[in-house]
């Protein structure tokens, strides 16, 4: 058998798991954060999986210094704490690894680094291939013919194995030991390994390049020149220093033999036990799966590889998209069915039996069968609906009959339009289906997933975590590593039967335990008077859509393309050559190599610059090649984002764009849209302000758009109390340009445009929490200046300053901030010794209550006007909302009414210290209405 060893470094595996899901942690029922364990957890589960070593070891880090801080006390010593969570989280993992029969090896005085080398080094001379598992790049040094690195790689690429060939090419050396070389002169900032200040990687790279050493090249500092001579000969102590430091030990006295570490049969029992206390409801059933299967006597299970979610924001690749096992879970169970009494009915008269037995219940739990993602497209199939626990019924809706379908509907209408509450876990969904088939529901509904997420806006919503979370059961109708998406084909009959009538089921069970949290948490009259009437204005606006000419499109996206290619012609001149734009590696060998435009620029750990726009725009406002890469790159993105991909969005039966709004996504409690994403339609330039020219009204009519003014503005006067902010907005001038005359001192009618710019972003930006450094960024001024910036804004509006950080406070005491609603945001992270950890919590405790009130008024708003609507009868249509603004579908003779209906429910939708204000405008597109 081949010999292969695996040696993982702990911390640093750990410490990654922890960060990759720092913007959506997981947490136990006890508010334990397990998102540090179930990453490492799925880490070695795929190891395993993909690898199946025949040696494995963990290698941790000890409590206390080490024979580096002994020689240099500031070793490590800017670190930031380790986080509560991380620490809380280790001997978890040390029992996870000891039901895996995995040897844990920690040496006092020695870092993992140097066990691992040690272990590495002996390994590789009994003939073993042996893979050290770190992200950190100090582990090049180590590598050899039978020494590699296994490195975690980012956005869904599993592993990368570097050996001596590929750690050579990624940081341009002859051999891999002259990594240690490398750091020794470039130092290392994580660890506070000091190298020699001036040199950087570039630099680095040269001097190892020439001389093959840092003692070789010591021995010759005469033959350097000029200012950097002077700097290696005055730090040559620093540099001997460093490259100690840097240098991972390979004699370690560990006391164990390689051998010893062979792979061997995990204690399933013991496994389940931590999981369960863990809650990890899915890493327990694959490895009860693996179990059955026999796999448990020979090695851990080789569970099936874990969902791949689609990438979002928060989470950072194949390595760590994971299934949310982490849900909180009920103290009390629900009962689990020993049978289930779920029937199939496909005849009229068997639904008219179902339909009067139920038709006395109070809440009724009900789950739409539709093949198909999108509700707009989908085929409705069936109905399941449930009175009691572990009991249910399937209404099959034939397509293959219109005759008997059409029957069966007629039975089951009335349950839509009575007094029961229909319990489901998506209304809207259900809502759609209906409406499709002429049938309007107006019974009173209860949702789960919004209720779940008006509890916990940071969870997943889907029906399998809320059970697991609320009634301790899992989904038998659904396969745990399964992501229980809508059916794209349909079921077998027996499957749909269990899984939707399982559905209804467990929705109406989970009703009560959903209030009582609610109300619990006092958010009763969010639910029933905002999240619950907004499903149906939701609803109805999906069902209406909106009509674009695509024309229009079509016209802009050729012009775009050719201004495109005049662009990057231009682009070619300035960089003294043709390259591929849309390469970052070679946009930044071009920026950072031909032209290096930032002699300090760093290499990712890929080995190339990183050019995402973020970098960039720092360099823009001094390197015009620069600016116009990125707005090639803007205009790429609009033209294969909207433009060419809009008209495919057309529904041939309506000739409209149907988005669907979700209302379970953001944390904040605002609104987004997906298919298109109407919210993340450009409106700074003016090929993005153009897109909006293609929406158009309905044949006759005319588009009206209704727009808050500066309405997070206007929450933070109000939410603060600040005397001067609120009578500058009752003044009715201009915000930011009173805001510019109190900082800079002038009259009103002196401010200047610049002045104006610069306040305009202090006002969106401080309340934030931008800093020095990001409002020079921004505006493209010195620090210093920016500084003296922030200054003047909070000593102009001092109580903004005090509401910041009662905000924070109010944080720290409670655990959570609100807004003027009562909508919550819990901040667990808000008493972190991290100070990243800490500070992503507390710009949360700053923004959550402004941007989450501005979200409930906007939805209040929304409800009321299509209430109003409807009780006058109107024919108008709302369409849209993104962001502050709502978009209607105005028809001839409604104009004036349309616009007062629509100012004043908008501008009455809050009353606080500043008064809401509207802007309406109306046109026969949507740009011309902005």
């Amino acid at each position: 058998m081949e010999k292969r060893l695996f040696l993982l470094d702990a911390y640093a595996l750990i410490y990654r798991a922890y960060y990759a899901l720092i913007r959506s942690p997981r947490f136990a029922g006890n508010g334990f954060n397990t998102s540090a364990v179930f990453g490492f957890c799925n880490t070695l589960d795929e190891l395993l999986r993909k690898e199946n070593p025949s040696h494995i070891a963990v290698c941790f880090d000890p409590s206390g210094p080490t024979f580096r801080h002994e020689e240099f006390a500031d070793y490590k010593a800017n670190r930031d704490k380790q986080p509560e969570d991380i620490t809380a989280s280790v001997p978890y993992i040390k029992r996870i690894l000891e039901a895996y029969r995995i040897p844990v090896i920690e040496v006092k005085g020695y870092e993992a680094d140097d066990v691992i080398g040690t272990l590495a080094k002996r390994a590789a001379a009994e003939g073993y291939d042996t893979y050290m598992m770190t992200p950190d790049k100090d582990y090049g040094q180590l590598v050899d013919d039978h020494i590699f690195m296994y490195r975690p790689a980012l956005r869904g690429e599993g592993f990368e194995i570097r050996d001596a060939a590929k750690v050579c090419e990624r940081y341009g050396i002859a051999r891999p030991s002259q990594v240690i070389d490398l750091l020794a002169l470039e130092g290392d900032a994580s660890d506070n390994i000091p190298g020699c200040p001036g040199v950087g990687e570039k630099t680095a790279r040269t001097l190892i390049e020439t001389w093959g050493s840092v003692e070789n090249l010591l021995e010759n500092t005469d033959s350097l020149k000029g200012a950097l001579q002077k700097k290696v000969r005055e730090n040559a102590d620093q540099i001997r220093l460093s490259k100690y430091l840097a240098t991972i030990k390979t004699d370690v006295p560990v006391d164990i033999s390689v051998s010893s570490l062979e792979r061997k049969p995990m204690d399933v029992d013991k496994l389940l036990e931590v999981y369960g206390e863990l809650e990890f409801r899915t890493l327990a059933a694959r490895l009860k799966a693996g179990a059955r299967q026999g796999q448990a006597d020979t090695q851990p299970a080789a569970a099936p590889a874990p969902p791949q979610p689609e990438a979002d924001s928060s989470g950072m690749g194949s390595l760590f998209d994971m299934p949310d096992d982490g849900a909180t879970a009920s103290d009390t169970p629900a009962q689990a069915c020993e049978s289930r009494d779920y029937r199939r009915i496909e005849s009229p008269a068997e639904a008219a039996s179902v339909v009067s037995r139920i038709s006395g219940s109070k809440f009724i739990g009900a789950s739409f069968y539709a093949i198909g993602e999108d509700s707009m497209t989908a085929r409705w199939s069936g109905l399941a609906l449930s009175v009691s626990d572990c009991e249910g019924w399937f209404i099959d809706l034939p397509a293959d009959s219109p005759e008997r379908r059409a029957e069966l509907l007629a039975v089951i209408e009335p349950l839509f339009s009575g007094s029961a509450t229909l319990v489901s876990h998506d209304v809207k969904r259900g809502y759609l289906l209906l409406k499709k088939e002429g049938v309007n529901l107006t019974a009173p509904w209860f949702d789960t997933s919004v209720a779940h997420y008006l509890i916990d806006p940071e969870m997943k919503h889907e029906l399998r975590y809320v059970v697991a979370k609320y009634l301790r059961l899992e989904l038998a109708g659904v396969a745990p590593d399964s992501k229980a998406g809508h059916p794209k084909t349909a079921l077998e009959p027996e499957a749909a039967v269990a899984r939707y009538c399982e559905e209804a089921d467990l929705a109406l069970r989970l009703r009560a335990p959903l209030q009582s949290d609610v109300d619990s948490r006092e958010m009763g009259r969010l639910l029933a008077d905002v999240e619950f009437p907004l499903i149906r204005v939701l609803a109805e606006m999906e069902f209406t859509g909106v009509r674009i000419d695509s024309n229009v499109l079509t016209d802009l996206s050729a012009r775009l393309k050719e201004r495109i290619r005049a662009l990057e012609e231009e682009a070619y001149e300035m960089a003294g050559g043709p390259f591929n734009i849309g390469s970052p590696a070679q946009v930044g060998m071009v920026l950072f190599e031909r032209l290096n435009i930032d002699p300090k620029a760093k290499k990712t750990a890929r080995g190339s610059y990183s050019t995402t726009e973020q970098v960039l725009e720092k360099y823009a406002p001094k390197v015009p090649l620069v600016s116009l890469i990125l707005k090639i790159r803007r205009l790429k993105k609009l033209v294969t984002t909207y433009l060419d991909a809009l008209p495919a969005l057309v529904n041939p039966q309506t000739g409209k764009i149907h988005t669907s709004y979700n209302q379970t996504v953001t944390a904040t409690g605002r609104i987004s849209s997906t298919n298109p994403n109407l919210q993340n339609i450009p409106v700074r330039t003016d090929e993005g302000r153009e897109i909006r020219r293609a929406f158009i009204a309905d044949p006759g009519d005319m588009i009206m758009s209704a727009d808050y003014s500066q309405i997070e503005l206007r929450l933070i006067a109000d939410l603060s109390a600040d005397r001067d902010m609120i009578e500058g907005f009752l003044s009715g001038d201009d915000i930011h340009r009173i805001t510019a005359s109190k900082i800079y001192g002038v009259p009103l009618e002196e401010v200047t445009d610049d002045q104006r710019r610069h306040a305009k972003t202090a006002n969106f930006g401080i309340i934030y929490g931008i800093s020095a450094f990001g409002l020079s960024e921004r505006l493209g001024i010195a620090r210093a200046e920016a500084k003296k910036l922030i200054d003047g804004y909070f000593a102009t509006y001092p109580h903004i300053r005090e509401y910041l950080s009662k905000s924070v406070e109010t944080a720290r005491e409670q655990g959570y901030v609100s807004t003027r609603m009562g909508r919550r945001r819990y901040l667990p992270d808000i008493n972190s010794r991290n100070a990243v950890v800490r500070g992503y919590a507390e710009r949360n405790a700053v923004n959550a209550p402004i941007q989450g009130s501005a979200a409930d008024i906007i939805k209040v708003a929304m409800i009321s006007i299509f209430n109003e609507m409807e009780a006058r009868g109107m024919r108008s249509r709302m369409l849209m909302q993104v962001h502050d603004e709502l978009i209607f579908n105005i028809v001839p003779g409604e104009t004036e009414e349309m616009r007062k209906l629509v100012v004043s429910c908008m501008e009455n939708a809050y009353h606080g210290a500043v008064p809401l204000t509207v802007s309406a405008g109306i046109a026969d597109n949507w740009l011309g209405a902005h």
